[in-house]
Formats: structure tokens, C-alpha cells, sequence
């Protein structure tokens, strides 16, 4: 480009800018480049990266598994990521909305929709569970590390105690129990140390009977709703207040709440971390946290967990992404932003595992167990593995506030991303005569209000399974669908070359051939064959011993298919909008409509009424 060209496609840009605001002044937009950044390193940094990460990376190699995951973070997260964030930067639109350039695809936006009003009231629910444990930890004693409370069992063993005598002849109603296993069983019958003692009162110990029978109150199975807990619903109600009063007035209020919940986890997971590393048989941990097992590079399975981190880790394929780039400024450097945010993200899983594991050494330490035998995934290590350790600590009290304030900051940014995620699509489905000064407030409110009413069967004795259902099942299909069908339809039906125009008028640079590549071919069929095997090595979900039962299961699928179905209904209700024949109305519901030519037209785009197949393959491989 020369010197000419450059300075007459600064004006034009310029000019741009001018009518671009005069024209779309209903679309808020963040008060700097820095807030879209932040809020969307605070969504890609959830409890994924803190809880999931660590025991996923250990399981599967330790320090090796660094390097499929790193791969597939470079090939797979960043294109994804960038895709999406040009799409919701480029129209404007949420996940619905920015299907003008396919109307076909509608369907994607609609799944979007429906996995956001599955994740935000049970991811939600961790809020509200975090919460309790504030509340909690501001007690003389915390009351998770002794065994003479009201929901404790004669089998309980209090934090630190190992010279309690073990009476097993107790008679316990064993349907009480949900054995949640954070240790490897053993058998104990002819032993009398107190490892042998600890296994035998396996799943008793303070920490989980508080977790389990006072947190959760928790019931036999998923069949056995039994009663709202009172202080769940007291919890949940304030957790669905403070996240209203945090969207309510859109990204005016959310881009002044992400500098404190996106950033102060760092601060207090160094804290952690140094404190952590204070206490004996930390490096233990660390050193069982980063030391590689090249030998599991060869299985399969290793590299099929890998690429599934990826969607835990970054996030891509919920919508999210799309959602907040829609509030970005029509030029902002969407690529800096995706290649920043995506690194930052993973650079904070793995630093998150040293946290992680540095206070699962402690405890392995104070236990006189091996780290294999401590760690776990989930929930467990954030209310029961993580609790139990702060509890030996000096000024414990302190210290469980400070995790818990992690818990809460990393997971109700998550939450607001899934939400703008919900809301921007609420807003691309209503008529634009609806578009008010105060459709934020109403959204916000009836979203909001669904949530709370939908979050409440988490708050009975059953809620925990529930949990684990949705949790097993809600990703298991859809975002690799969603995530495949991005990259088929950008770079084939709407055209990589007209795709790649786009992307140039917004940041002034050309898409490079290897983005084109992996983002157009690699990807997408990795993702199917990545599905597949997902789905053809799918076990039923279970939580701690309890196995869910057949009709669950089946509930379970119906869940992981909700998301999906939208997609082939929208289909066909599209292609008979359409007239002329089959392939006429195929055609014509693959073609971008007014709407989003109008969106070209503003970045002044030329426009050509298609590209062909041959031009999209020669354009692989040229600029």
C-alpha cells in the first residue's frame, strides 16, 4: 500500500468514525480499549482455569501436557476467538444479530441463547455457594474443622485430629452419605494407623460432612428433591441481586465492576501463592504439578482433553466473545486482543495450578498422604480439599475470605459474560421499536428474575446433582457444533475473501494465510473429529459414588441437545421463507442479507454480489 493509499484510507476511517457514531448511537460502547480487554480476560479466566486446569494437566502428564494444550490454544482458541470478535465488532450485533451475513445460520444464535439460560443459574449457583462460605468463615472457629455440630455424624474426624478413635461399629444411615472421593480408597481392614483409619471413614472427615450435610443438606439422588435450604435461598437471592445490580445499566456499569473482579484475583491468588509456599510439603506439590510424563503425550486421550480445555479455558463458542467485541469502537485491534487475551487466559490456568497444588502439598503433608491421593476436580477442590487446608493455617479465618473472594471475582465474570451473552440476544430478537432508553433495565430484570426462579432447584436437597448433570452434559455437544459451524459458514458460505474485506476495513491489515488455513479447514475438521470421539467415549456422569439413573441420563442428553436443535429447525423455516426452487431458496438463505450489507457500506466497503468456491481456494493461498 503506498504512502498515498494509506493516508486516503486514514481519512476515509476518519470519516467513518464521525458517521458511524451519528448513525449507531443506540449501541453503548466501552469507555476504553482497556475495559473490552479486561472484560473479556475476566470471562476466559473462570473457575475453569482455577479448579478444572490443574487436575486435568496432572492427570494427564503434568508439565507435559503443557504442550498439546499450548498447541491447541495457537491453533485452535486464538483463530476461534478472533472470528467471533470480528463478527460482534463488525456489525454490532449479538449472537443472533450477526447471522445477517448467513440467515440460515440463525440457529446458532438461538442455541446460544438457550445454553445461556442453561449455564447462568448453575454456574450461578457457585457464587451462591461461595457466599455461604464467607459467611461462615467470619465464625470465632471455622466450623468446618470440628465434629460436635449439629449435621456431623458419629463417623466424623475433625481437621488435624489423627488420634481419634475410630468406632466402626457405629451404625450410620449409609444413604446420608455421598462419598465424594478426594482420597484414593483402601483397604483398611486390618490396619490400625491412622491412614488406614482415615480411608475407613472415607468421606467424613469435618471438612465434607459440612460440605455435604450442612452447604448442600444433600439428599440420596437426583429423584430425591427434599426441601429448599433456607440458607441457599438466602445466598442465591442476594447472588442474583448483586449480578443484576452489576448489568443493569449494561456495560456503563459492567466496565467500572471487571477492573475489580478481573484483576483483584491475581493479586490475592499471589497472595495465596506465597503463603502457600511458606508451608511444608508445598513444593511437593509443585513439583508433582510440573514434573512431565512424556509418555503420555502417545495416548489419544491426552490430546482429546486438551482441545476440550480449551473451550473451558478460553471460552469460545458461547456467544460471549461476540456479545462484548460488539460494544468495541469500529477500529479497535481486535487481533491484539485476541492473541493477549487467549495467552493471558492459558499463562493463568498454569499459574493457577501452582496455587492449586502448592496447597495440596500442604495438606498431603499434614495428612502423611501422597498429592495423588488429595487432589480432584470440580467443585471438591474448591469446598472441601481447599477449605480443609486454609483451616491449618494461622489466621485462618483471613485466609478462607481471601479464597473465596477468588472463587466469587473469577466466577461472577464468567457470569457476566454469559449474561451480556443472553441479553444480546434478547436485544437482536426484539423489533427495534422496543429499543428504549430503559431496555437494558427490563432486560436485565426479567433475565435476571427467570434466572432466580430457574436457580431455585439448586437450592434443594437435590441441587448438587443437578449441578453435576447439567455440568456433565450441557458442553458436550453444543460448542463444538457451534464452533465447527462458525468456520464452515464465515469462510464458505459468506466467503474467506469477503470475510477477510471486512476484517481489513476494521483493523487495516490483511488476514494472513496461515489464519486462513487453520481457521477455514484445520479447525473445523478438527472439531468434528474431535466431537466425535467426545461422544463415541461419553461415560454417564456421577457424583461420588452415587451413579445417576437411566432416565437422568437421558435428561442429561436431552440437555447436551437442546443447543443444537435450534439449528436444523432454523434451517428449514428459513429455506421456506424463501421462494423459487430448492436451490434457489438455498442459495438466497446463504447470502447476506440488506441488513448486513448496510453494516459493509458503513466501513465503505465495495460490494460483490458473491464469491465463488475457486476464488475462496485460491484466496487460501494468496492475499
Amino acid at each position: 500500500m503506498t504512502a498515498e493509499q494509506q493516508t486516503d484510507t486514514v481519512s476515509r476511517r476518519e470519516e467513518f468514525d464521525v458517521e458511524f457514531e451519528e448513525n449507531v448511537t443506540e449501541k453503548a460502547q466501552w469507555s476504553n480499549k482497556f475495559q473490552c480487554v479486561i472484560a473479556l480476560l475476566g470471562y476466559s479466566v473462570g473457575l475453569g482455569n482455577l479448579w478444572r486446569f490443574p487436575y486435568v494437566c496432572q492427570r494427564n502428564g503434568g508439565g507435559a501436557f503443557l504442550i498439546p494444550h499450548l498447541i491447541f490454544t495457537v491453533i485452535v482458541a486464538i483463530p476461534l476467538f478472533f472470528l467471533e470478535a470480528a463478527l460482534g465488532q463488525f456489525s454490532r450485533k449479538g449472537p443472533i444479530g450477526v447471522w445477517e451475513l448467513c440467515p440460515l445460520m440463525k440457529g446458532i444464535g438461538f442455541g446460544i441463547l438457550i445454553i445461556s439460560f442453561i449455564v447462568v443459574p448453575y454456574y450461578s449457583m457457585m457464587f451462591a455457594w461461595a457466599l455461604y462460605y464467607i459467611y461462615s468463615s467470619f465464625s470465632t472457629v471455622l466450623p468446618w474443622t470440628t465434629c460436635d455440630n449439629s449435621w456431623n455424624t458419629h463417623r466424623c474426624v475433625a481437621v488435624g485430629d489423627s488420634t481419634r478413635i475410630i468406632n466402626n461399629s457405629t451404625v450410620i444411615d449409609e444413604s446420608r452419605f455421598n462419598k465424594t472421593k478426594y482420597f484414593v480408597e483402601r483397604n483398611a481392614s486390618s490396619e490400625t494407623n491412622f491412614t488406614a483409619k482415615l480411608a475407613d471413614v472415607f468421606g467424613h472427615t469435618a471438612t465434607e460432612e459440612f460440605w455435604q450435610y450442612k452447604v448442600l443438606g444433600i439428599s440420596s439422588g437426583i429423584d430425591d428433591l427434599g426441601t429448599v435450604q433456607l440458607h441457599l435461598f438466602i445466598c442465591w437471592g442476594l447472588t442474583c441481586l448483586l449480578l443484576f445490580l452489576s448489568i443493569v445499566k449494561g456495560i456503563k456499569s459492567l466496565g467500572k465492576v471487571v477492573y475489580v473482579t478481573a484483576l483483584m484475583p491475581y493479586v490475592l491468588l499471589t497472595v495465596l501463592l506465597i503463603r502457600a509456599c511458606m508451608m511444608p510439603g508445598s513444593m511437593n506439590g509443585i513439583m508433582y504439578y510440573v514434573t512431565p510424563d512424556f509418555s503420555r503425550l502417545h495416548h489419544s486421550q491426552v490430546w482429546l482433553e486438551a482441545i476440550l480445555q480449551v473451550f473451558f479455558s478460553v471460552g469460545p463458542g458461547w456467544g460471549t466473545i461476540t456479545a462484548i467485541s460488539s460494544h468495541n469502537t469500529p477500529h479497535n485491534n481486535i487481533a491484539r486482543d485476541a492473541i493477549l487475551v487467549t495467552l493471558l487466559g492459558e499463562l493463568t490456568s498454569v499459574f493457577a495450578g501452582f496455587v492449586v497444588f502448592a496447597t495440596v502439598g500442604f495438606l498431603a503433608h499434614d495428612l502423611g498422604q501422597p498429592v495423588a491421593e488429595v487432589i480432584t476436580s470440580g467443585p471438591g477442590i474448591g469446598f472441601i480439599v481447599y477449605p480443609e487446608a486454609v483451616s491449618l493455617l494461622p489466621f485462618s479465618q483471613l485466609w478462607s475470605v481471601l479464597f473465596f473472594l477468588v472463587v466469587l471475582m473469577m466466577g461472577v465474570d464468567s457470569m457476566f459474560g454469559n449474561i451480556e451473552a443472553a441479553l444480546g440476544c434478547i436485544e437482536d430478537i426484539l423489533p427495534s421499536r422496543y429499543h428504549t432508553k430503559h431496555l437494558q433495565t427490563i432486560m436485565a430484570a426479567v433475565l435476571m428474575s427467570i434466572v432466580f426462579l430457574l436457580g431455585l432447584l439448586f437450592t434443594t436437597s437435590a441441587g448438587v446433582y443437578v449441578f453435576q448433570l447439567l455440568d456433565w452434559y450441557v458442553a458436550a455437544v453444543a460448542l463444538f457444533v457451534i464452533g465447527t459451524l462458525e468456520c464452515i459458514i464465515v469462510g464458505w458460505c459468506y466467503g474467506m475473501k469477503r470475510f477477510a474485506v471486512d476484517v481489513e476495513a476494521m483493523i487495516g491489515k490483511q488476514l494472513p494465510i496461515v489464519f486462513k488455513l487453520l481457521c477455514f479447514i484445520f479447525v473445523p475438521v478438527l472439531l468434528t473429529v474431535a466431537m466425535f470421539l467426545t461422544v463415541a467415549s461419553y461415560k454417564p456422569p456421577s457424583y461420588g459414588s452415587y451413579e445417576y439413573t437411566p432416565v437422568a441420563v437421558t435428561i442429561g442428553w436431552c440437555v447436551a441437545l437442546a443447543s443444537v436443535v435450534p439449528i436444523p429447525i432454523t434451517m428449514v423455516i428459513q429455506i421456506l421463507h424463501e421462494k423459487g426452487s430448492i436451490g434457489q431458496r438455498v442459495k438466497s438463505a446463504t447470502t447476506p442479507n440488506n441488513r448486513w450489507e448496510e453494516f459493509r457500506q458503513r466501513y465503505g466497503v465495495e460490494r460483490k454480489a458473491e464469491f465463488t468456491i475457486k476464488e475462496n481456494i485460491l484466496f487460501l493461498f494468496n492475499r
